[in-house]
C-alpha cells in the first residue's frame, strides 16, 4: 500500500473528525419522525404498566390457604380498560383477562387452562405462587427514567414506545441539505439525446438513492463539464446552500480532472485516495467562503470516484456514516458484516482492502457459503445488481482457498 494512501479506517476517523453535528432542532409529529435523529433526551413521565395487571387470562387469587379441593366462587369478572368494583374477598377469585389491573387483595393469577369452571365456581387445579403471572407496576419504564437518549435514530418501536407515553410530538435536529453532482463532458443526462462519444449519466440517481435512506432534504445540481469555470461557479453557489457537497467523478489524475484544484482553491482538500477497491480516488475536502455581510459558511465535501461501482461502494462506506455524525446520530457505527464460507479458491496482489461483488445463500448447516464474481471491474454495475453481498479481502490476504472463512457484508438482512 502506498504510504499516500489511507486505509479505510484512517479515512473514515478523518472524515467523522471533519463531520460538524447540526446544532439546528424543530420540533415534529411522531408520524413524520421516523428515521429522524433525537435532539434532547426524552424522559418518561408515566409509568408502565400504570398498574398491576394480568400477565394472562385466567382467575386473579389470593394464594393464602388456597386449596386445589375447594372451589372458589367467582367474585366478577375484570377486562381489560376496568377494574374491580371491590377488593377480592376471601374464598373467592376474580375472573380476569390479559392486561386487566389486578384487584386489591389478589397476589395472583391462575392461568385458565389450569382451572375448571363450574357454574359460578372455578376449581384452581394447579396451585401459583405469590406474584404468579403479574406484571407489576412500572415494571418496563418508571417515571422520570431516560425513555430515548439524545443522538438516537428513531425507528418504529422508538415512536410505539413515546407514543405511549402519550406523547404526540418530539424534538429532533433539522434535516441535512446535501448536494448531489456528477461532472464529466462524456456524461448526458439520461431521458436527452447524446453524443456517439457520451455515456449516460448513472451515479446521481444511485447517490441520491443511498443517502435518501438517511431521510435528508437533496439538492440535485445535475451535470457540469470539465471547465474550470464551471465546476468552480458551481461549488461556489453551493457554499451555505448545502451542508454536505457530494460530486462523483474529476477526482483521478486525468488532464481534466479539475475537481480537487478547484476544492483547495475555494477551502482544502483533507485527503485523497483511500486503500480500497473500488474506490481509490475518494476525497474528503471542504468549500468555505467569508464576506463583511456574513458569517464564515463551510459546506462539506465529499468527491466519489466516476466508476459507478467505486462511486457506490464508497458512499455507503464513507459518505452515510458522514452523514449520520452531522445528522446528530451517536455511536455511529460500522456496516454489519459476517462470515461465510468461499466456494472458489481466490489469488490476488495484496495492496489494498477489496470490496468484492458477490452472492452469498444459507446452508443447511446455517452457514452461509460466498461466491465471488468473476468479473470486478469499478465499471461494471450489473456486478452490484446481481449481487447481495460484499466479500471483504483484507490488505494482507494474497491468496484464499475453498473452504476458508471470510468476512461479507450483506446489502440487506
Amino acid at each position: 500500500m502506498s504510504a499516500s494512501w489511507l486505509s479505510l479506517e484512517s479515512a473514515l476517523d478523518k472524515a467523522l473528525s471533519a463531520a460538524h453535528t447540526v446544532t439546528e432542532c424543530e420540533t415534529v409529529s411522531l408520524f413524520s419522525a421516523n428515521n429522524r435523529i433525537v435532539a434532547t433526551d426524552i424522559v418518561a413521565t408515566l409509568d408502565v404498566p400504570p398498574w398491576d395487571n394480568s400477565a394472562m387470562d385466567g382467575y386473579a387469587v389470593n394464594t393464602a390457604g388456597l386449596s386445589t379441593s375447594s372451589p372458589l366462587e367467582v367474585q366478577g369478572t375484570i377486562t381489560a380498560g376496568m377494574a374491580a368494583d371491590t377488593p377480592l374477598s376471601t374464598n373467592r377469585a376474580f375472573k380476569i383477562m390479559t392486561g386487566a389491573p389486578v384487584p386489591p387483595n389478589a397476589d395472583a393469577v391462575v392461568m385458565v387452562e389450569n382451572t375448571e369452571q363450574r357454574e359460578n365456581k372455578v376449581i384452581i387445579k394447579s396451585l401459583p405462587t405469590s406474584g404468579e403471572n403479574i406484571r407489576l407496576k412500572a415494571n418496563d419504564i418508571s417515571a422520570g427514567e431516560v425513555l430515548i437518549a439524545k443522538g438516537t435514530r428513531l425507528n418504529a418501536e422508538h415512536l410505539m414506545l413515546l407514543s405511549s407515553q402519550g406523547l404526540d410530538k418530539v424534538s429532533v435536529y433539522r434535516k441535512l441539505k446535501v448536494g448531489v453532482v456528477a461532472t464529466g463532458s462524456e456524461l448526458a443526462q439520461p431521458g436527452d439525446n447524446r453524443s456517439s462519444t457520451q455515456i449516460f449519466e448513472s451515479n446521481r440517481v444511485g447517490v441520491c438513492a443511498i443517502l435518501g435512506n438517511e431521510n435528508l432534504d437533496i439538492v440535485d445540481f445535475g451535470i457540469v463539464e470539465d471547465d474550470k469555470d464551471s465546476l468552480q461557479q458551481l461549488f461556489e453557489s453551493a457554499i451555505g446552500q448545502v451542508d454536505i457537497m457530494v460530486s462523483s467523478g474529476g477526482v483521478s489524475v486525468g488532464d481534466a480532472d479539475y475537481v480537487k484544484e478547484i476544492i483547495n482553491r475555494l477551502g482544502g482538500v483533507d485527503f485523497w485516495k483511500v486503500a480500497i477497491k473500488p474506490g481509490k480516488p475518494f476525497a474528503l475536502g471542504y468549500l468555505q467562503q467569508s464576506d463583511a455581510q456574513k458569517n464564515s459558511q463551510r459546506t462539506l465535501f465529499c468527491g466519489l470516484p466516476g466508476n459507478p461501482v467505486s462511486s457506490f461502494v464508497t458512499a455507503k462506506l464513507l459518505v452515510v456514516p458522514v452523514i449520520r455524525k452531522m445528522q446528530g446520530q451517536v455511536n455511529v457505527s460500522a456496516p454489519l458484516t459476517m462470515n461465510a464460507t468461499l466456494t472458489h479458491p481466490i489469488k490476488r496482489r495484496a495492496r489494498r482492502r477489496d470490496f468484492q461483488r458477490a452472492t452469498m445463500h444459507k446452508m443447511a448447516d446455517g452457514g452461509y457459503e460466498v461466491t465471488p464474481f468473476k468479473t470486478q471491474s469499478s465499471g461494471v454495475m450489473t456486478s452490484i445488481t446481481s449481487a447481495n453481498c460484499f466479500m471483504i479481502l483484507h490488505e494482507d490476504v494474497s491468496q484464499l482457498d475453498a473452504g476458508d472463512t471470510v468476512p461479507v457484508m450483506p446489502f440487506t438482512l
